[in-house]
């Protein structure tokens, strides 16, 4: 947000003639209020090919606004952005001469470019701001061309068979309607190519003249937007004595509207498909033929898995292959030797973790904590001094390093994004810093800080409540806990209090589903922690302790909130307490022996399934029984990471 200000005043009086007396002194007229021009650009980061909408208001001295103004808008090039409307109402979208309070720029070209707005005030006055606009080039697109079926078997004389052209885009989306100008042909001319009317797709026969068995290369090409040739191959076979043949097919469930998913065949068969309801392989095959489907692509926010895809064709179409697309989620598990961050897809069947292609991704350094914005989109990893903001692929799962925030001061160990979306809670030395967020999730400055006026310790745990408007840090040496209330409206932090936790030493802290109840780890007495919240101001009204293993490092609550598990690194175990449905007390616990150190722990969106990595490396995945919390662990885990983690988090993307 660009600001230019502009003051005038006016005043003054003539002096009597000197044969008459003087009139008496008249009052100065008032001068003219100081005006001031702002004009607001929004989240706006344009790119070439773009408009974005921009909004000029006029503020007296008072900070009030100003009515009566009109605007006129310019660009200082008109190469890079242009302003083609604007209107005194939101959105600027009518083909007017560029006045008015919301203006309209299209942005032609990678450049900078200064849009200019001056107000012109009833009293005739003028005052102009300047937006600086830096353009930055549209990001290219790619695309990928493959035929299916990969090899087509003919028969002399039989009936056509058709291979399809698949095109993915780089975004994810089928890309065929970008391409241009197919072609398809054969390097043998015994087998017949005839193109369909749309271009990706080509029937081919063979004559029953050609009595002899053969084979070929059949190629399409098309034009990409960029003007490169794309080519592909298939392989051509012909048989003399065509064998019945059989369809592979099945349905989808669960796709988000507008999204699209890839299935791939073990026979070379790919299909693209962007809706619920039957599908059928491009290709039909031989009696006998083994198959097996795969999902080779999945959409943005969602993870598809198959059911009933493999077998063997019996003298039949294949109908009952079943996809079925859910809610993704993502295993976020840092090095804490800074090699890398570690990607895992959830399989929501059996719990089982996919490292994404990529993972693991580089890092700016030994991180300490990661939390995750509401959508998903954005992660934000904690080194000792800064905040690294981290983009997150909703389709592949794979994570970009942004710009980092730095403190000026080191000394940070904890973090937590605040469900409204607008702040991070950052837990320092003897304080909790709320680093506000802008538009597009980036960082932006620490808006406040809350000081523990008794203590000074690391705070290293964060409780944000569902709400968004309370916060709980847990101060390690002091063992106490600052109880924090945030105003969304005005953005101002309040110190409610900080209460020392009866068990001492807390090094982690949970917040009851229900916002009821905290529990603590208490890493020096081997305790938990359980404190009950006055439902109406969210302090502290009691706390009582209950014996865990050794060295609690950290605790989770099942998202039923029946249960609560503690990881003791000195005991290596994982102890699940049965929590009384009305105290929130825990009333029986069991333990289950996992022969290693660790950090943290972490429940999957569903509450079936617990995430717990080792400092030696590995992260072992466990089912969880709904009625007694007992911890059974998966096929295959534990799964290979980094050493070191000390920093975990389950991401669902919005589809």
């Amino acid at each position: 947000m660009l600001a230019a200000s502009l003051i005038t005043a006016c005043g003054g009086s003539e002096d009597a003639a000197p044969d008459q007396p003087a009139p008496p002194a008249q009052p100065a007229p008032p001068s003219a209020p100081a005006a001031h021009l702002i004009v607001d650009t929004g989240s706006a980061a344009p790119v070439a090919g773009g408009t974005l909408t921009l909004k000029a208001v006029v503020l007296g001295a008072d900070g009030q606004e100003l009515k009566g103004a009109t605007f006129a808008w310019t660009s200082s090039d008109e190469s890079v952005a242009i302003v083609i409307a604007a209107s005194d109402k939101e959105p600027a979208a009518s083909a007017v001469a560029p006045s008015g309070a919301y203006a309209t720029v299209r942005t032609l070209a990678a450049g900078t470019a200064d849009i200019s707005a001056t107000a012109t005030l009833p009293d005739g006055s003028t005052v102009t701001s300047v937006a600086r606009l830096n353009v930055s080039e549209s990001p290219a697109k790619s695309y990928t061309l493959t035929l299916a079926p990969a090899l087509l078997t003919i028969s002399a004389g039989g009936a056509a068979q058709t291979v399809i052209a698949t095109v993915r885009r780089s975004d994810g989306v089928d890309g065929v309607a970008d391409l241009t100008q197919w072609s398809w042909s054969s390097d043998d001319t015994s087998f017949v190519v005839t193109m369909a009317a749309g271009g990706n797709s080509a029937d081919v026969a063979s004559p029953a003249s050609a009595t002899t068995a053969g084979a070929g290369t059949l190629t399409a090409c098309a034009t990409a937007p960029s003007g490169a040739r794309l080519c592909a191959n298939a392989a051509l076979a012909r048989s003399v004595a065509p064998p019945p043949t059989y369809t592979v097919g099945g349905a989808v469930s669960g796709l988000a509207t507008g999204k699209s998913l890839m299935l791939s065949d073990s026979n070379g068969d790919v299909l693209a498909v962007s809706g619920n309801g039957a599908f059928t392989l491009p290709t039909a095959r031989a009696d006998a033929t083994a198959y097996a489907l795969s999902v080779s692509g999945h959409p943005a926010g969602q993870t598809c898995t198959v059911a009933r895809g493999a077998g063997t064709i019996a003298a039949a179409n294949v109908t009952n292959v079943a996809v079925e697309c859910v809610q993704a989620q993502f295993v976020v598990l840092p090095d804490g030797s800074a090699s890398g961050v570690y990607v895992y897809r959830v399989n929501p069947v059996s719990g089982a973790l996919a490292p994404v292609p990529g993972s693991p991704f580089a890092v700016a350094g030994a991180i300490r904590d990661i939390a995750f914005s509401p959508s998903g989109a954005t992660g934000y990893a904690l080194t000792a001094s800064a905040v690294v903001p981290y983009s997150l692929d909703p389709a592949t799962g794979a994570m970009t390093a942004l710009p980092a925030y730095a403190f000026p001061i080191a000394d940070r160990y904890s973090i937590a994004a605040n469900p409204l979306g607008n702040t991070l809670h950052v837990g320092g030395y003897g304080s909790v810093d709320f680093v506000g967020l802008k538009a597009d999730g980036m960082p932006d400055r620490v808006v406040h800080s809350v000081v523990d006026p008794f203590a000074s310790d690391p705070m290293t745990g964060i409780a944000v409540s569902a709400d968004g408007l309370r916060s709980y840090a847990v101060g390690w040496m002091t063992g106490r806990i600052l109880q924090i209330q945030f105003d969304p409206a005005t953005a101002i932090v309040g110190f409610v209090d900080a209460v020392a936790t009866p068990g001492g030493v807390p090094s982690r802290i949970a917040l009851a589903p229900d916002g009821t109840r905290l529990y603590t780890a208490n890493t020096m007495t081997n305790t938990v922690g359980t404190h009950t919240l006055n439902p109406a101001s969210g302090t502290i009204t009691g706390s009582q302790t209950s014996t865990t293993g050794s060295v609690p490092s950290d605790i989770t609550l099942a998202p039923s909130g029946k249960f609560a598990y503690t990881y003791n690194q000195g005991s290596f175990n994982i102890r699940v307490y049965q929590l009384d449905a009305i105290t929130g007390l825990p009333i029986s616990s069991r333990s289950t022996r996992v022969g290693y150190r660790g950090e943290r722990l972490a429940f999957d969106g569903t509450g079936k399934y617990l995430y717990a990595p080792a400092l030696v490396g590995g992260i072992r995945g466990y089912a969880v029984s709904q009625t007694t919390g007992d911890l059974t662990e998966l096929p295959g885990s534990p799964y290979t990471s980094g050493t070191g983690a000390r920093a975990l988090a389950i991401v669902q993307p919005r589809p």
